[in-house]
């Protein structure tokens, strides 16, 4: 097998809700939509190191089911990430736990609109040093 790339996607009932969240979160509009004019069915935010796509989903049961996985979005200052999401978290009604530390550094947690795990997470500097990863190399 010879991958040429790698994508989170995520399924919603309501793109349109879960579109501007992920808007309002990263503080960038989608790259792709598609179709290109018109509602879409499918948009993409380009992060460093990771594509999010968010697509409308027919089935009913297309929700968030398990705990297994969560989306990890890596900041460099997380008491100022915590501004913008506490703005977040009124705005579209969702709680944030409280700050932790750990070996790994400091993170909180939160669920988007269909109750996806979010985990905003600072990383200590040994951590950072010790996971650091060169797509290229």
């Amino acid at each position: 097998m010879q991958l040429s790339g790698a994508l989170v996607s995520v399924a919603t009932l309501d793109l349109p809700r879960l579109q501007r969240f992920y808007r309002d979160l990263l503080g960038i509009p989608p790259q792709v939509q598609l179709p290109t004019e018109g509602d879409p069915v499918y948009v993409e935010f380009r992060l460093p190191g990771l594509r999010l796509g968010l697509y409308r989903s027919r089935h009913l049961d297309c929700g968030a089911q398990t705990e297994a996985v969560s989306l990890c979005l890596q900041v460099q200052d997380l008491q100022g990430s915590l501004t913008t999401l506490e703005g977040l978290a009124e705005a579209y009604q969702i709680s944030i736990s409280p700050l932790r530390q750990a070996f790994h550094g400091q993170e909180v947690d939160f669920r988007d609109p269909d109750g996806n795990r979010i985990v905003l997470h600072q990383p200590s500097a040994a951590f950072g040093e010790a996971t650091a990863w060169d797509p290229q190399g």
